[in-house]
């Protein structure tokens, strides 16, 4: 198992963009990419703080190298002008681990992975990705909850539940055909209270069937940071 090679961008753009976004990234020598449709949910007071609107959105799922995450990244930023509000944000997650040939098909054949990628160490995260996968209709109670807890705006993304019938019988947990994913970037010190609103809520022991947790963002653009809210208003 190969560690800390691989990175994770996450790019959320309105729906249509995606194209763009895929092509810019291939400049960086990532191809491949995974398209899915979600749609942006925020309180109307605060989009020009986080860049989302109540619109359809594409979300991109990138694999690349770490090495090349950050420039990627500022591609992205620079090309689609991700510092004026409604223009999407991108981040980036690292992979853990995976798979020799997995990896090798992810970052191509003519790559070669060196002993600096081998070492490469995630600096102390900013923010965190809270995820909660709940059951279809459960989004605006997942949002509502995090919200007073410190979030800002979430993305959702409609997805199917998938398990054997034996493994929902076990757990005492029914698994509806349709789920929905809700995306939500939170400074560091707000990721407990906003992951245990979201529990309270629609966790397992609720209508919801909710599971909740979080991944460290090691790179973000697109949502301002503490302080430059504050300055851009003056």
């Amino acid at each position: 198992m190969h560690q800390a090679l691989l990175s994770l961008l996450v790019t959320i753009v309105d729906r249509d963009k995606g194209d763009a976004v895929t092509g810019l990234l291939d400049m960086e020598g990532a191809h491949r990419h995974t398209v899915a449709l979600g749609h942006g949910t925020a309180h109307k007071g605060i989009l020009s703080v986080l860049g989302l609107k109540d619109t359809a959105k594409d979300v991109v799922f990138t694999f690349l190298p770490s090495a090349v995450a950050a420039s990627a990244l500022r591609r992205l930023f620079y090309a689609l002008d991700m510092d004026r509000p409604g223009k999407g944000i991108a981040f980036v997650l690292p992979v853990g681990s995976i798979g020799a040939s997995a990896l090798q098909h992810l970052l191509g054949d003519t790559h070669t992975i060196s002993p600096k990628e081998e070492q490469t160490a995630m600096e102390h995260p900013t923010h965190e990705l809270v995820i909660a996968i709940i059951n279809k209709g459960y989004s605006e109670v997942v949002m509502d909850a995090a919200r007073p807890a410190g979030a800002g705006g979430g993305t959702i993304i409609h997805a199917r539940g998938a398990a054997p019938q034996e493994a929902s019988h076990f757990f005492g947990i029914t698994i509806q055909p349709e789920k929905e994913m809700v995306l939500i970037v939170v400074d560091k010190e707000h990721k407990i209270p906003v992951m245990q609103a979201i529990s309270r809520a629609a966790g397992l022991q609720t209508e919801g069937h909710g599971i909740v947790f979080s991944m460290p963002v090691t790179e973000l653009m697109g949502i301002a940071r503490k302080g430059e809210t504050e300055e851009k208003a003056e």
